[in-house]
Formats: structure tokens, C-alpha cells, sequence
């Protein structure tokens, strides 16, 4: 019995589906592109197998899913019944709609036979009566054409007749293009009668409309008329048939020209005068009327122009070429006579001023010839006047700086380094302000660029950026190859940045490389990273430069840079300064004959020259460095000296000093007894400060000291004068090192080495030695009181 349900049930599926189908316009045809599975399971299909879709969901499907199946199913199916039902009603609907509409028109079509037979029967009477009106006046007709036509001939040739009269009377009047209108509507006539009938017509026109010629070719070699007046010169001249290609050359080509050179003219004129106004005051109200007359005047020259290629492109057409050659060149002359209106550096604010009135002029001036693509050339002038005002900028910050050291290199050859008036503190906050804010001037100039929405500088704006960041990486770079080469008494002739002159001397002094120095340590510290912020802040982004170059501004690579800059300066100070003493301390030891050398009687006259160099040193570091944060080194701090007591400095009993012998043995044991003390490092990192850079002189000094020492031979005598002067250079070298103990050290080595090279190697008594050393301080001290 099922089996008989089945086909019943697919049949009335089937014929329901062709219902919908037919109505709502759907495709009956199976999709080629449906799976196999969705044939056993998708009922909707027509390929739908309900034993395998059967078979299929009892074996996956357990009994509380059948039954929900079969709720689905039961409820699917009332919905079908329900929308065929509405289906139905619907389509009852429209078909009792449409029997209603047929049987109005039915209604209606039933007297309309009736009404067109009426209608025909009355437009064939129309015709009727409209042929016999026709017929009747058709011989009337064709006698008032006739007549018509005798009338507009008579007409024609009475104006043949009277164009002789109208030809002089707009002579008289200056209508010359009416007077060209008539005598070319005349021509064709003629050309046909005019050696007959109208003979005497023709030449009286003639010699009218030479006079009319000989005026337009007056008018248009007139320099007082305008363009516009001798372009419809030439445009009548080119009517009347009158050669005019020749005119090309002679007038219009001449004008341009004219206009151009006069552009020129008035150009160099309106410089000078600019100029001197800019020169002679910052007041802004003694320029403005200058400038505003200059920007008319090229206001008045632009339309002038606009005004030439109109004229000149009505009257010969194919003149694209050169008309573009001229527009270029006077570009090219309105962007020089823009840029000769400044000297030195150009602020953003003129040159933006300069951008807006080459962008307007472009603008006017593309409107009229297009075809010369001058926001081109605009653009690329713009991109060179801004690399030139960027290469500017930094320029005069870079003159400004190397400047200031070739003044102060001066300043210190001729007043000397211990100047009362601190010339190395001045140069440095000099040097560090320009540095600081020159570059934020620098910066904010360059930000009113690139804040202006000019269409120009919009479209440069990441060329911009870079041209930026990479004109600080150049700026720092020339900067640096300046210190180095300047300290070395020779100045880098990189051609840019501007080029400094070479100093007179030889040598860089002393105070300029220490500035240097301190300078390079504040870019370093202070600039770069003020620079790197403004930068991230205002000019990120860039990227108009390839790949391979790299980014423009690296401010890893500047601070790495002016690191050892500034250590190689610091460095070469220190050696200057003693080599400077070590000359000094070379001098008096190689000097003297030490074999033959008198009893000491007084502290060599060397330790004050070294003392007061020392001093002079001082002040400088003074006026450059800060004094360092770290604790001074006492005596008592360091086990790396001997006996700090002046009275006791080799320790032995009385009897040692008679004999040469003990004396030497002593030395022996003093020799081993180093051996066991504690190592003192003499050369530890140098730091920027007072302490570190005097101590650092001074440990080279002695060391110096005592390898010159080392070279001589000494007497007991010369031996007693080296333990003199070094225990007289104690105290005042103690002042001003970081490790006093160092002092001690370093001095005590002298005194060894000394020891080492004399032949009877017998110390003074330390009695005597205070007395000696007593009676310098006293004798110094009253010096500086009587000075």
C-alpha cells in the first residue's frame, strides 16, 4: 500500500512545483552542477531518490530524530498546501480582472466603426476642396515668385551699385570689418559682370577697399594699437585675400619678443631698488609699496602676455611650437627676475611669496597655452629653488659656527689665552646657542614650508623631507670634517658647505680645540636628540629617495660621529698641552751640564715656567670644562705612595748619607721593596671635566720627567737639584689632580730615575730642604704681594 501512496505523492509534488514554476518564472531544469549527495538528500530536486533518501536518514538518524523529521516534514507540507492555496485565490483574482477588462473593451469597440467611416468621409472632402483652391491659384502663384525674384535681383544690384558709397562712408567711420563684409559679398558678382555691366562699380570698389587695406596694414604696424585691434587687422587683411604669412615674422613674433626684453628691462630696474629698500631697514612699510608696484606690473605683463597668445593662436592657428618655446622662455625669465630679488639667505616666508606669484603666473598662463606644460617647469623650478634655499640655510648656520672658531683662532694669537675676559667661556655659549637655536630657527623656517598648502610644495613634500633630514646629515658631517681639519691647522675643501679661509698659522691654539671639543660633546648630548624629536615630529615621512641610499637622517650615525670627534679633540688637547710642558721639562734637563753642577741653592727657575703654563692651562679648562662630582683622592686614600713627609723622603739612618756605598744599597732595597707594593694606574679614562683633563697633563709631564732624566748623568749636586725641584712641585701639582697619590708616585720615579743615573747618589739633609723650599714660597709670596 505504500508503495501505491508513492507515485500519488510524487505526482502531486511534481504538479505542484509546475504551478509555482509557471507562475513565479522559474528554470525547471535539473543544475548539472549539483552532487550526488545532494541528489539522495535534497527533496527539492527533480533527480530526489526517496529510498535512498530513506535508507540514508534511518541509518544516521535514531528515533527521536525520525520523529522530528517527520514534524519538519508535516509542518513543510501545511506550508505548501497554504501558499498553493493563496496561489490559487490570487490567480482566481486576476483572471475575474481581466474577463472585467475585456468585456469593457468589447463595449466600447462596438460604435467605433461607425465614428471612422464619418472621419474618412470628411478628409476626403478636405482634399477635394484643397486640390481646386490649388488649381485655381497657381497661376497667380508662379507670377508673384517671378515678380519676388525680379525684386530681390533688383535689390542686389542696386547694393552693387551703392557699394561704393557704403564702402567710403565706413571708411569715414574706421568700420573696416563691415566694409570687408560688403565688398567680399560683392566679389562674386564681379567676378561674373565685372568687365561689363558693373565695370565702373568694381573699379570704384577697388579703389575703396585699397584705402581699406592701406588702413589695416597702418593699423597693424601701429605700436600704439592693441594686440586685439591688429590681430583683427591682420584676420580682415587675410579675408580680402592679402598675403600675410609674412607678417608672421615682422609684427607679431617682433611683439613678442618686445614684450619679452621689455620684462627684462623692467626686471633689472625693479631690483635695485627692491634691494636697497630690503638692505637699508627691516620696516616692513618702507617694502611693501615696492613689492606691491612689482607684483602689478607682472600682474599687468602676465594678462599682457595672455592677451599676446590669444591674438596670436586666432591668427595662425599651427603655431603650437613656438608659441611654447616662448612661453618657456619667458618662464625661465620670470622665475630669474624672482630669484635676483634676494640676496643672501631667503627666509621661507619670501620664498613662499616668490612660489605663490610663479604658481599664479604658471596658472594664467597654462590657461591660454596648455601645450607648453608649464606646471612642469614650474614644479622643477620650485624643486630648485627650494634644494637652494635649503642648501642656503645650512650654509649660513655652518658659516656661522666655523666663523665664530677662525674668530676666536684670532682672538687667541692676538690677546692671548688668559684673557681677563673669558674669551673661551664666550666663544663656547656662543657656540652652543648658534647650535641650539640655529637649528630650531632653522627648523621653523623649514616648517613654514612644509605647514603651506601651495599646490607646488604639496606635490614636493616628501622630496622635501628628505631634502631636509639628509641637509642636516650633511650639515653635521661637514661640521665634523671642520673640527678635525681645523685642529689640524688646515681647513676641508669640500666645496659645500661655504669654505672658510685657511688661518695664518700653523697650528690651531690650544683654547679653540678644547671649545671644539666641549661643542662636539653638546651635539652629541643636547642637539642631535633636540633635532632627531623635532624631526619625528614635524618632518616624518619622506621616502622620495631609493632604497639604496638609504634614510636620509641617521641620528645614531651623528652622535657615534661627534663621540669621537669630541675624544679625539679632547685627546689632542691634552697631547698639546703636554707636549708643551714636556718641551719646558726637556729644555732644563738637557740644558744644564749635570756633572759639573754647583751645590742647589734654590728651586730652579723651569718649576715656575712649568707652574705658571700649568696655571694658564688651568684657566682655560676652567672657562671650557665643569669641575668633576667625584671626591678628591687624599694621601691617606692610597696606598700607591711613600712617606708623604717632605723631611723624610728616603728613609736611612744618619751614617747612610756619609757613605756612597750604603747609599747605593739602600737604593737596591728601595728597588725591591716597589717590586711588592701596590700597582697605581697612572692612565685612567679621561672625562670631560677640570680635573681629569689637568691630571691627565700632568701625569704625561712627569712621565715625560722622567724619561728625560733617564737620558742624562747626574753629580751628587744635579742629583740633590732634580730631588729639590720635585719636592718644590709637590704641593702645587697636588692642587690641581684628581689622585694626589699619583703625585707622589710620579715624582718619586724622577727622583729614582735620577737616583738611577747618578754617580753618588747622596739625597739633601731634610733640614735643608725645608730651608730651601721655605725660603721659594716666602720669595714667591712676595712677589705676588709687590705685583
Amino acid at each position: 500500500m505504500g508503495e501505491d501512496l508513492s507515485p500519488s505523492l510524487d505526482e502531486k509534488a511534481k504538479r505542484t512545483r509546475d504551478l509555482l514554476t509557471s507562475f513565479y518564472g522559474g528554470d525547471s531544469a535539473p543544475s548539472h552542477a549539483t552532487t550526488r549527495i545532494d541528489t539522495f538528500h535534497s527533496i527539492d530536486t527533480p533527480d530526489f531518490d526517496p529510498q535512498r533518501y530513506m535508507n540514508a536518514l534511518i541509518g544516521r538518524t535514531n528515533v527521536e530524530g525520525l520523529l522530528q523529521r517527520h514534524v519538519e516534514m508535516a509542518a513543510e507540507i501545511k506550508n505548501l498546501d497554504s501558499d498553493l492555496q493563496m496561489l490559487v485565490y490570487e490567480n482566481y483574482n486576476k483572471f475575474i480582472s481581466a474577463t472585467d477588462t475585456i468585456r469593457r473593451m468589447k463595449i466600447n469597440v462596438v460604435g467605433m466603426e461607425t465614428n471612422m467611416e464619418q472621419l474618412l468621409e470628411k478628409i476626403t472632402s478636405v482634399q477635394s476642396k484643397s486640390d481646386g483652391i490649388n488649381a485655381s491659384l497657381f497661376e497667380r502663384r508662379e507670377c508673384i515668385e517671378k515678380l519676388n525674384r525680379t525684386r530681390s535681383l533688383l535689390h542686389k544690384l542696386q547694393f552693387i551699385y551703392d557699394l561704393p558709397a557704403r564702402l567710403t562712408k565706413c571708411i569715414k567711420s574706421e568700420a573696416y570689418a563691415d566694409a570687408v563684409k560688403y565688398y567680399v559679398g560683392a566679389l562674386p558678382v564681379f567676378k561674373a559682370y565685372g568687365q561689363s555691366s558693373f565695370e565702373a562699380c568694381r573699379k570704384e570698389s577697388e579703389e575703396a577697399i585699397g584705402t581699406v587695406i592701406r588702413h589695416l596694414q597702418a593699423r597693424l604696424l601701429s605700436d600704439c594699437e592693441p594686440v586685439e585691434a591688429r590681430a583683427e587687422a591682420v584676420v580682415l587683411l587675410k579675408q580680402l585675400g592679402f598675403p600675410v604669412d609674412n607678417l608672421k615674422t615682422e609684427v607679431l613674433e617682433a611683439k613678442l619678443e618686445h614684450f619679452l626684453s621689455e620684462l627684462q628691462a623692467e626686471a633689472r630696474q625693479q631690483t635695485p631698488g627692491l634691494l636697497e629698500t630690503e638692505k637699508s631697514s627691516e620696516n616692513m612699510l618702507d617694502s611693501t609699496g615696492s613689492k606691491q608696484s612689482m607684483e602689478f606690473s607682472k600682474k599687468d605683463s602676465i594678462g599682457e602676455f595672455a592677451k599676446t597668445v590669444t591674438a596670436y593662436r586666432i591668427i595662425f592657428p599651427n603655431s603650437e611650437k613656438r608659441l611654447t618655446e616662448v612661453a618657456i622662455d619667458l618662464f625661465n625669465k620670470l622665475f630669474a627676475s624672482l630669484q635676483n630679488h634676494e640676496e643672501g639667505v631667503v627666509s621661507a616666508t619670501k620664498l613662499i611669496s616668490s612660489l605663490r606669484v610663479i604658481s599664479s603666473d604658471v596658472r594664467r598662463m597654462d590657461e591660454v597655452l596648455p601645450e607648453a606644460c608649464l606646471p612642469d617647469y614650474a614644479i622643477k623650478a620650485a624643486e630648485t629653488a627650494i634644494k637652494q634655499h635649503v642648501s642656503d640655510m645650512f650654509g649660513h648656520l655652518y658659516s656661522q659656527l666655523t666663523g665664530d672658531m677662525v674668530a676666536l683662532q684670532s682672538q687667541q694669537k692676538e690677546r692671548g689665552s688668559s684673557d681677563e675676559m673669558k674669551p673661551l667661556q664666550m666663544a663656547l655659549d656662543s657656540g652652543k646657542d648658534v647650535l641650539f637655536q640655529g637649528s630650531m630657527d632653522v627648523l621653523w623656517d623649514f616648517r613654514q614650508l612644509l605647514d603651506d598648502n601651495l599646490d607646488i610644495l604639496v606635490k614636493l613634500r616628501d622630496a622635501y623631507i628628505d631634502w631636509v633630514q639628509g641637509g642636516f646629515q650633511d650639515f653635521f658631517r661637514s661640521l665634523k670634517n671642520f673640527y678635525i681639519s681645523f685642529s689640524k691647522g688646515t681647513v676641508s675643501n669640500d666645496g659645500k658647505p661655504p669654505l672658510v679661509e685657511k688661518p695664518q698659522a700653523d697650528k690651531v691654539s690650544t683654547g679653540v680645540v678644547l671649545v671644539m671639543a666641549q661643542l662636539s660633546v653638546f651635539i652629541e648630548q643636547t642637539v642631535v636628540p633636540k633635532i632627531t624629536e623635532e624631526i619625528a615630529a614635524s618632518f616624518s615621512g619622506g621616502g622620495a629617495r631609493s632604497y639604496e641610499e638609504g634614510p636620509p637622517f641617521v641620528p645614531a650615525e651623528i652622535c657615534r660621529m661627534f663621540r669621537s670627534t669630541g675624544g679625539s679633540l679632547m685627546h689632542l688637547y691634552i697631547n698639546m698641552q703636554a707636549r708643551k710642558l714636556s718641551l719646558l721639562v726637556k729644555k732644563s734637563i738637557a740644558t744644564p751640564n749635570w756633572l759639573k753642577y754647583k751645590e742647589p741653592r734654590d728651586v730652579r727657575m723651569f718649576v715656575d715656567l712649568l707652574l705658571e703654563e700649568l696655571k694658564t692651562m688651568e684657566v682655560e679648562v676652567q672657562q671650557v670644562l665643569v669641575r668633576g662630582s667625584t671626591q678628591k683622592h687624599r694621601r691617606s686614600d692610597s696606598t700607591g705612595s711613600t712617606n708623604s713627609s717632605r723631611s723624610n723622603r728616603i728613609r736611612d739612618d744618619r751614617s747612610s748619607r756619609l757613605s756612597t756605598q750604603r747609599a747605593r744599597n739602600r737604593l737596591l732595597e728601595s728597588h725591591v721593596a716597589k717590586l711588592f707594593k701596590q700597582k697605581v694606574e697612572i692612565f685612567t679614562k679621561l672625562e670631560y671635566t677640570q680635573e681629569s683633563v689637568i691630571s691627565t697633563i700632568v701625569k704625561m709631564c712627569l712621565k715625560s720627567f722622567q724619561e728625560y732624566v733617564r737620558l742624562e748623568t747626574f753629580s751628587r749636586s744635579g742629583f740633590q737639584q732634580i730631588q729639590l725641584d720635585t719636592q718644590f712641585l709637590r704641593d702645587p701639582l697636588k692642587e690641581v689632580v684628581e689622585d694626589e697619590a699619583i703625585i707622589d708616585f710620579l715624582l718619586d720615579e724622577v727622583c729614582a730615575a735620577a737616583a738611577e743615573r747618578c754617580l753618588d747618589p747622596i739625597p739633601l739633609e731634610p733640614a735643608i730642604l725645608d730651608k730651601l723650599i721655605y725660603a721659594k714660597i716666602t720669595k714667591n709670596s712676595e712677589q705676588t704681594a709687590s705685583s
